[in-house]
């Protein structure tokens, strides 16, 4: 085969990819509707207490340590086998939502989901790595974003209209939100991979003499992946920088998650229909609109440079919601409008980072890899970031959780500035 027709079998592949890719993000954006407001529902509906509400919040960020199993796993093999278990175990049970009756069965349930959630991105990734040309990835997820929020921005004035009539109907709406995004994992599955790449639906194991499980043997098989991403860190020290700043950024960023939604319930009392437009309308327009200009600039820019600005963007956004109440002819609904609109803004950008920043850094192949260790990353913020915030709600108040946070935020943007400034020295390309 000539390299003309390798050209041109890259491209038909990369358009089949596209068209199949953007009806996914159609679907996952139904999902993300949903998705977002659990912790809001745990809340309004189902009056949990603030600390249930921050467990719920930590079970999410937790589970993200098993995207680095996931993407070892992706790695080996099955990509549809694992995609589709992972759609049926952490979307489709969304069925048994008809069951619940109380904040612990809708927390167990969660738990599920949330099992199963963090196998999307490195298997996202993978995808994109395969089958998108490396300076049309940031392009092709800001498309995919645009369909993801725009979707999701159609879908919160639906959502925040009927659980505002019936608080309740949770019940029988994530049941059919979750088997919308069943079908968005599905498309992703039966996508095609380049000629010559692994069988998606085998998983190949090599043969081993049967032992004995032992303690220690289980133990080293669970420490395995970190020691090898510990090994990543310790040869690729720009990626290992970069996931310092989204750690700094991402401790700021789940200080504010339990600590948002019981600002909007408890002293904002917001409808949920406020809360909707605010939470997901707002945010996701922004995110929508934006997100296609935002890849282009980080594949023209780097995604080092990208990040540094969405953070320091990203302070303004609990500085609002610090401010603005404070403003006695400023109702409380145009607070939460003009926080997330700031968010929005920011947001687009360190969407597209998060989502496909780590491929800019990954050798060829590993681009699942990678993105396994950057979400992994999630799980350890996640586990001390909504304490932080929760504490400091509880000892000081909220808008000193919103100061603190917006701190945090404006340091992750300098240290970011600083990776990008020795990134140009060295004459790194834009995109790797």
């Amino acid at each position: 085969m000539t390299a003309r027709s390798d050209t041109l079998d890259a491209i038909a592949l990369e358009r089949l990819t596209m068209r199949r890719y953007l009806l996914g993000m159609v679907c996952q954006g139904v999902w993300w509707s949903g998705y977002i407001l659990f912790p809001f529902v745990l809340a309004k509906s189902l009056l949990a207490p603030g600390w249930l509400v921050t467990f719920t919040v930590i079970l999410e960020s937790a589970s993200m340590v098993l995207a680095i199993y996931w993407g070892r796993m992706l790695e080996r093999g099955g990509r549809r086998r694992w995609l589709f278990w992972g759609g049926l175990g952490g979307r489709a049970i969304m069925v048994l939502m008809f069951a619940v009756r109380g904040p612990l069965a809708f927390t167990a349930l969660l738990a599920v989901v949330y099992f199963f959630s963090s196998l999307v991105y490195p298997a996202q990734n993978g995808i994109l790595q395969e089958n998108i040309r490396a300076d049309r990835r940031g392009e092709a997820y800001g498309r995919g974003a645009l369909a993801q929020h725009l979707t999701a921005a159609a879908m919160s004035l639906l959502l925040g209209a009927l659980l505002d009539r019936d608080p309740m109907c949770f019940r029988w709406l994530y049941p059919l939100l979750g088997l919308v995004g069943f079908v968005h994992l599905l498309i992703l599955a039966r996508l095609p991979r380049p000629a010559g790449g692994r069988d998606a639906g085998v998983v190949v194991t090599p043969r081993r003499a049967r032992e004995r499980p032992s303690v220690r043997r289980l133990a080293e098989a669970a420490a395995s992946p970190f020691r090898e991403a510990a090994a990543t860190f310790r040869e690729d020290r720009d990626f290992y920088w970069f996931e310092i700043n989204f750690m700094i950024y991402g401790i700021a960023y789940m200080m504010l998650m339990p600590v948002v939604p019981l600002y909007f319930t408890e002293e904002l009392d917001l409808s949920y229909q406020q809360i909707s437009h605010a939470r997901v309308l707002i945010a996701s327009l922004g995110v929508a609109l934006l997100g296609p200009l935002m890849g282009r600039l980080m594949d023209r820019h780097h995604p080092v440079r990208l990040s540094s600005v969405s953070y320091a963007a990203l302070a303004l956004y609990p500085l609002t919601l610090a401010v603005g109440t404070l403003l006695p002819s400023v109702s409380p609904a145009l607070v939460a409008y003009a926080a997330f609109g700031v968010y929005a803004l920011a947001m687009a950008g360190i969407n597209v980072t998060w989502n496909v920043g780590s491929i800019s850094f990954a050798p060829p192949g590993r681009g699942g890899y990678y993105q396994g260790v950057h979400v992994a990353m999630v799980g350890g913020r996640g586990l001390i970031g909504p304490l932080i915030g929760f504490a400091v709600l509880r000892l000081l108040g909220y808008r000193e959780v919103f100061v603190v946070a917006a701190a945090i935020f404006v340091g992750a943007a300098v240290s970011s500035a600083l990776l990008g400034r020795r990134l140009g020295r060295r004459g790194l390309p834009p995109a790797a």
